[in-house]
């Protein structure tokens, strides 16, 4: 199923939390799509994120050059409690945030191959507690321990962005946790009556 916020809709911060604590059912599907229009909509998809990871999730986010990655991830932060500017770690390939989970943030944007990725030390991070995100994923993406939660972003406008999130591999925590985002998006799209998404 496809949501689309308007481009002039202004997106609120809610202050619920995860609808996983609900009573209601929620769905579990592997794979949604989500269609956005500006920055602050995909800040809003990386906050809730935040609100629901649980720990140990890897986020694996593809997408060209100002598509939105890093605006994903900074939302996530935001949600998580982390309360330093969040940037991209290109020059330095992770930085380490503390919060309610620590969020370990990549980039492998400059990594040529699987020796330069060997090196980096991302083997060893991947067995640390909390909640790892990984720009540039689809350089090295069979190098990744599944389960993981794969983001696609591709751009179909100058602000417009269509975001697929995809579980790779068994997980019925990431399936329960992209049902939780269809469905607040979808409860978004009814409270605004507008079309409902997220973007870069």
């Amino acid at each position: 199923m496809t949501y689309a916020l308007g481009a002039g809709t202004e997106l609120l911060w809610p202050a619920a939390g995860c609808l996983r604590a609900a009573s209601r059912p929620v769905r579990s599907p592997r794979r949604v799509v989500l269609l956005s229009h500006s920055a602050a909509e995909t800040r809003a998809l990386g906050w809730r994120l935040g609100k629901c990871v649980q720990g140990d999730e890897i986020l694996a986010l593809s997408g060209p050059l100002g598509s939105g990655k890093t605006c994903l991830v900074q939302g996530l932060g935001r949600g998580l409690g982390v309360r330093r500017f969040v940037n991209s770690p290109s020059f330095v390939l992770m930085k380490r945030y503390r919060a309610r989970l620590s969020l370990i943030h990549w980039d492998w944007y400059r990594l040529d191959d699987k020796t330069d990725l060997e090196s980096s030390g991302f083997g060893d991070l991947q067995v640390e507690r909390g909640i790892v995100v990984i720009e540039w994923a689809d350089r090295f993406l069979d190098q990744i321990a599944r389960p993981f939660l794969l983001i696609e972003i591709t751009p179909t406008g100058l602000r417009s962005r269509r975001l697929t999130l995809s579980v790779q591999g068994k997980s019925a925590a990431l399936r329960r946790l992209v049902g939780d985002l269809e469905l607040w998006w979808a409860a978004r799209r009814k409270n605004d009556g507008t079309d409902l998404g997220a973007g870069h």
